[in-house]
């Protein structure tokens, strides 16, 4: 799915490409991410302006409306499921809150399509007259926001909510592999706000930061025979199933990533 909506809005926006190749340029790019997301990136969008003259920000901004897409849909997991969580899962206040802001994110969303579809208007002139703001309205970086459809943006709900479900719920199946059980609720709650502090630059690929989280917010949440028996701690599980999540993905981006990069030619993503 995350090949297809690539391949979808670089086609459309950037430069027009094959399926195939944005399998084999994806795949690579998963293969830099394993050591830097923001490289892997730059190195995608170097590949299609050396090998179909696409612009640099062109192919940055399609990559970033897909990105915007995906923060919508991870902020909507945790505030949905604060909808079906109970007062165990949060404080009363914090899960009304949390409910109050559904609507509140697709009307910011809303506003941010129309913001762009009426760059050209006259009631905008005031504010162009600071360079920052025009260089933003006119900036290729933002050329997709500016020409996408509410179609384009339906389009991308539909390719990127399966995979955000996967992502998100996918922990749970290494904590299961630990004979351990976390509730769908409380992955798809606490889940998002992990993934979205461990894609900060702190760390490589979240590692230390995401598992201090993990452990703050699912040991007293995990269920399992083995801690019941005493065979093993919360905390323990939690942080094996978690490096075994993490290697386990890394491994899967590194072997795919390999794989692709035999098949082109790695000066392609290099500047």
């Amino acid at each position: 799915m995350d090949v297809a909506a690539v391949q979808h809005f670089l086609s459309r926006f950037a430069s027009p490409i094959t399926l195939k190749e944005s399998t084999l340029v994806r795949g690579v790019s998963y293969l830099i991410m394993v050591i830097n997301y923001h490289a892997a990136q730059g190195a995608f969008a170097i590949y299609f302006k050396k090998t179909h003259n696409a612009p640099l920000s062109k192919t940055l901004g399609s990559l970033a409306f897909i990105s915007v897409i995906d923060l919508v849909l991870v902020l909507t997991s945790g505030m949905v499921a604060a909808y079906f969580s109970g007062p165990n899962d949060l404080p009363p206040p914090l899960r009304h809150t949390l409910i109050s802001f559904i609507p509140v994110l697709y009307i910011g969303l809303l506003l941010w399509i129309l913001f762009w579809k009426n760059t050209t208007r006259s009631w905008l002139d005031k504010i162009r007259k600071f360079k920052a703001i025009d260089w933003v309205l006119n900036h290729d970086v933002f050329f997709i926001f500016r020409e996408a459809k509410p179609k384009d943006y339906l389009i991308a709900f539909l390719y990127r909510i399966p995979l955000i479900i996967l992502v998100i719920g996918g922990y749970n199946w290494a904590v299961m592999s630990f004979h351990g059980f976390i509730n769908w609720v409380d992955i798809f709650l606490f889940n998002p706000l992990i993934m979205l502090v461990s894609t900060l630059p702190i760390t490589p690929a979240g590692l230390g930061t995401g598992q201090v989280l993990i452990l703050e917010f699912f040991k007293t949440r995990l269920h399992s025979p083995l801690i019941e028996a005493g065979t093993i701690d919360a905390e323990t599980l939690l942080l094996a199933s978690s490096l075994l999540w993490i290697l386990f993905n890394q491994i899967i981006k590194a072997l795919f990533g390999a794989l692709c990069l035999s098949r082109t030619s790695r000066e392609l993503f290099e500047e």
